[in-house]
């Protein structure tokens, strides 16, 4: 669903069965309403507004491999702990100052983080 200007992640609750989620390129200003979708396996929230990943916000997501928060606003990695099976996470262009947070991510493969502040 892209380009069609989303302010808000709302109206899902019934696709409990879906793996991949695509609101890239939205309006998107928060993370909220996905902890039902349990057996997503790809979450992309690239081009968006998002300023935060707010703790406990994916903590449902146990079953994500990739995710992508590229070119939003996020100033700080957090809110992923429980993220076990994560391979893949793309937080680059964004507004981070430092690498922390991730070593919960004992799967993790690939880490992007170009055009950060780091």
């Amino acid at each position: 669903m892209r380009k069609n200007l989303i302010k808000k992640i709302d109206g899902i609750e019934q696709c409990v069965n879906l793996v991949e989620l695509e609101l890239y390129d939205n309006k998107i200003q928060k993370i909220e309403n996905l902890n039902h979708l349990q057996n997503l396996i790809i979450l992309d929230l690239a081009f968006n507004v998002i300023k935060e990943i707010t703790p406990g916000t994916l903590d449902g997501l146990v079953n994500l491999e990739k995710v992508f928060f590229s070119a939003n606003k996020i100033k700080k990695i957090q809110g992923l702990e429980k993220l076990v099976n994560l391979q893949v996470l793309d937080i680059g262009d964004n507004r981070i100052r430092k690498i922390e947070n991730i070593d919960t991510l004992v799967n993790l493969k690939e880490l992007h983080l170009a055009k950060n502040k780091i």
